[in-house]
């Protein structure tokens, strides 16, 4: 019989009940005539691209193609010839913690401001490409940057904008200046009263994602000497926020968040969503929802979206919690469409940590991503089955084996077979677990072909009695490809 080796990618609620799992293995989907319709690839792996010291890195950022980082207190640049640079005087105030970057392009006839803005929670900062100046918020003009400091940031039609810390107000530069603020372009997205989280670009409208609600605002070419250039549109108001800045990134024409739905004047996390159309949808099953509950109160969750080989993927970590999980956009069964990421830990192959992704940027050709312990900058590529030369270890544990018409009688298997792609060398372990994923057997290790042995045999037996259930667990570490087309078992 066929057991489901490609299922669903996270645990139940009691490993008693579901203990299948998905670690740094996606699904992929194929036609009706191929000979898998659904089959499991190994996750991207890391390779090292550039350094910039041993504080983490904090945020990337692509600008006239050149990439900017921020490690530590420091901005860097990196051209598309791999000179790092550190820029002289380009400081910050802070040391830890995510930043959000954005810019207002190059000027060209009269359009566009040569500025790059930091945004770090506490304070902003403006660097301008063209004459190497960069200013703290604390000499910018105009006397409109709020004392408190800014959570958010976003550039739309020619103006920065910025959410005050812990409230509902927000503020626009002036017209591709990011050094000067007017007192009178300031605005409050007050339908409930909730503080602003992050600001958004949708589709050339504002969206103002706050603690339990987002407000949906358009310009009305009001100048930022005369008011706030933008008005929040008759009845766009969505009863659902999130729970961190960070917890929401843009992707497929959609908000991607870590949500909360509003309850009167506050609110209850309700998981995963998807705003699409300005129509908000959960996309996490429940038993993901609880995990991600879990990681309350949320305040340090981070995520980005990066698309690749057709897959829309959404990264979500929860660095206080250690863990990550991934949605891709592109399957459209969200038991399927759910992964976890994890990045190996010395001496325990099955540890399941967060991802190292602190940010991410596309540039030069390369999904990079910023290590969050350090100032390394990864390509994160599906040609590496590394992590920055350590094991990448992607593990599959199957739902329970068990006969569901006489659950508490014993049952008697013979073989398991794992069809996969083989020829190209490295190992893939086979183990199981009789007790509900609390402990598991020794590991039996097979071959997965060396080059051009491409119809390689991957089966294991005798396989005995087992009391009550049999929970299979296939794994791949060494570094080779990895795709798994399905489990059968007798």
């Amino acid at each position: 019989m066929k057991f489901d080796l490609l299922g669903p990618g996270y645990a139940g609620v009691s490993n008693s009940l579901d203990p299948s799992r998905r670690v740094n293995f996606y699904v992929e989907l194929a036609s009706e005539a191929a000979k898998a319709r659904v089959s499991l690839v190994g996750t991207p792996g890391t390779i090292l691209q550039y350094s910039l010291g041993n504080l983490p890195a904090r945020g990337l950022h692509v600008f006239n193609g050149v990439l900017y980082a921020v490690a530590g207190n420091q901005l860097y640049s990196i051209s598309a010839s791999g000179t790092v640079t550190a820029i002289a005087g380009a400081t910050l105030s802070t040391f830890v913690g995510p930043v959000v970057m954005k810019d207002n392009s190059v000027n060209v006839n009269n359009v566009g401001g040569n500025q790059l803005m930091i945004v770090d929670g506490s304070a902003g900062y403006v660097y301008n490409v063209n004459t190497g100046a960069f200013t703290n918020s604390t000499s910018f003009t105009g006397s409109g940057w709020p004392s408190t400091g800014a959570i958010a940031l976003e550039y739309i039609d020619s103006y920065f904008l910025i959410g005050q810390t812990g409230s509902m107000n927000m503020y626009s530069s002036d017209g591709y200046n990011g050094l000067n603020w007017n007192t009178v372009a300031a605005a409050s997205a007050q339908s409930a009263p909730d503080a602003i989280q992050a600001l958004w670009n949708l589709g050339e409208q504002l969206f103002v994602v706050k603690q339990y609600t987002t407000e949906i605002f358009y310009n009305t070419g009001t100048a930022p000497a005369l008011g706030f250039p933008f008005q929040r549109m008759t009845s766009a108001v969505l009863d659902v926020g999130t729970v961190a800045p960070l917890a929401v990134a843009k992707g497929a024409s959609s908000l991607f968040i870590l949500g909360n739905r509003r309850t009167g004047d506050g609110g209850n996390f309700v998981g995963a969503m998807r705003i699409q159309n300005d129509n908000p949808t959960i996309i996490s099953p429940p038993a993901i929802t609880a995990q991600m509950q879990n990681w309350s109160p949320w305040t340090d969750v981070l995520s980005y979206v990066y698309e690749q080989d057709g897959h829309t993927f959404w990264v979500v970590t929860s660095p206080s919690h250690d863990q990550t999980f991934c949605y891709d956009a592109a399957i459209p069964d969200i038991e399927l469409a759910w992964h976890e990421r994890s990045t190996y830990t010395a001496g325990s192959l099955y540890q399941v940590n967060r991802h190292v992704s602190n940010c991410y940027a596309f540039f030069n050709g390369m999904h990079l991503v910023g290590d969050y312990a350090n100032g390394n900058i990864y390509q994160m590529t599906r040609t590496a089955w590394r992590d920055n030369g350590n094991p990448l270890v992607a593990f599959r544990t199957a739902q329970i084996v068990a006969d569901k018409k006489k659950m508490l009688d014993s049952i008697s298997l013979h073989q398991l077979v794992v069809d996969a792609v083989t020829g190209y060398g490295g190992n893939i372990v086979f183990s199981f677990s009789g007790d509900g994923g609390n402990t598991w057997s020794n590991e039996y290790s097979k071959p997965l072909g060396v080059s051009g042995q491409y119809n390689t045999r991957l089966s294991w037996y005798p396989l005995g009695l087992h009391q009550y259930s049999f929970i299979p667990r296939i794994a791949i570490s060494d570094n080779c490809p990895r795709i798994l087309l399905g489990g059968y078992i007798e």
